[in-house]
C-alpha cells in the first residue's frame, strides 16, 4: 500500500478531535489491531505496525478505507 502524505497528516488531525462516527471507527480498527501479532510496541510511539511501520494511534484515525495492509480492518469498514 502507498502512503500519501496527505492522509497522513489528515488521519493526525483527525485523531486530535474525531467525530463521534470517527472514534467509533477507529475503536473498532484498534480491537483487530490488539488482536493482530503484526502490532508491535514503539520507542517513539505507543505502538506501531510492523507491516507498514505507521504508529497505531494514529492510522486508527484515517478517513481513507482499506489501508490496512493485512486487510483486517475490511470487515468494519465495510468493504
Amino acid at each position: 500500500m502507498k502512503y500519501n502524505i496527505i492522509n497522513i497528516v489528515k488521519a493526525w488531525w483527525i485523531a486530535e478531535n474525531p467525530t463521534k462516527e470517527q472514534s467509533q471507527l477507529a475503536q473498532k480498527r484498534l480491537g483487530i489491531c490488539s488482536e493482530c501479532p503484526s502490532m508491535v510496541k514503539s520507542v517513539v510511539f505507543k505502538f506501531k505496525c510492523n507491516e507498514c511501520g505507521c504508529p497505531i494511534g494514529k492510522k486508527i484515525f484515517t478517513d481513507v478505507m482499506g489501508t490496512c495492509d493485512l486487510k483486517k480492518w475490511n470487515k468494519v469498514e465495510g468493504l
